[in-house]
């Protein structure tokens, strides 16, 4: 049954995905740490501004009742068990994360600690939704979502990019009147705890930040962040104190996709 999932389909895989490359504690965190619980009230931003991140553990300030299907079409339709709209930014990219990675997840939330901490929801206006939210899209995905064979190096990378660890809500291109997105080319402003930085380009271009970077560079930045010139990058930003904690096929996988993506 998709209501009950604690003890069945929970494995090792939803915390290795929720404390590495699914970082969810970078929004969810009390403290952006992987072993910091999961109640929520850090804040981060999309098209309409601002938006505190909720409480994620099973208490009833959390998802105490919430089923595994409500918690699923959450990550993946960003839909709340009231039907309600939540911000589709933040969850960019999971929509196509694989009904076995997404169970997993669940799972794991589900046997968290429960904690007590209520968040207050934001509310867009019909307003916003019709001006700033115009050309926000919406998708939903419906049927079951298979998983990719991380034997093929290259497409696991690809889906791990993507719809694991979500890099395209950070280093993709801002869009305009007249485009869309570039993806992974960069440019997005991003702010965290008051800091304001710029996501650089991650394709294989001359004016991406990896530019020039071998696998086993790519790779000892996401175990360390480290860069190759031994600059260490905030985690903040590039939130590799998560991604240290993903297995070594997920690294290498990411590293060999990188290394195939052309500008922009």
């Amino acid at each position: 049954s998709l209501r009950r999932v604690e003890g069945e389909i929970y494995s090792k895989r939803g915390e290795t995905l929720v404390k590495g490359l699914a970082a969810c504690g970078v929004c969810h965190g009390q403290i952006s740490d992987p072993e910091s619980p999961l109640i929520g009230g850090r804040v981060v931003e999309d098209i309409y501004g601002e938006v505190t991140a909720p409480n994620i553990t099973p208490g009833k300030t959390g998802l105490g009742d919430w089923t595994t299907t409500e918690i699923m079409q959450a990550i993946r339709n960003s839909i709340n068990k009231d039907e309600e709209d939540i911000s589709q930014a933040v969850h960019k990219g999971y929509l196509w994360m694989s009904d076995e990675d997404l169970l997993a997840v669940v799972g794991y939330l589900k046997s968290l600690t429960p904690y007590e901490n209520e968040v207050d929801r934001r509310h867009v206006s019909f307003v916003s939704r019709n001006t700033t939210g115009f050309w926000e899209s919406k998708k939903e995905v419906k049927g079951h979502v298979p998983a990719i064979i991380p034997t093929d190096k290259v497409a696991y990378g690809e889906y791990l990019v993507n719809h694991v660890a979500n890099c395209a809500f950070c280093h993709n291109s801002p869009s305009t009147l007249l485009r869309g997105e570039s993806f992974l080319g960069g440019g997005k402003t991003i702010k965290r705890e008051g800091v304001e930085r710029v996501a650089p380009p991650l394709h294989n271009g001359q004016d991406s930040s990896i530019f020039g970077w071998s696998e086993k560079d790519i790779i000892h930045y996401l175990k360390t962040g480290m860069t190759p010139e031994n600059n260490a990058i905030n985690p903040l930003f590039c939130p590799t104190n998560f991604y240290r904690n993903a297995p070594e096929q997920e690294i290498e996988a990411i590293a060999a996709y990188l290394k195939t993506v052309p500008p922009s």
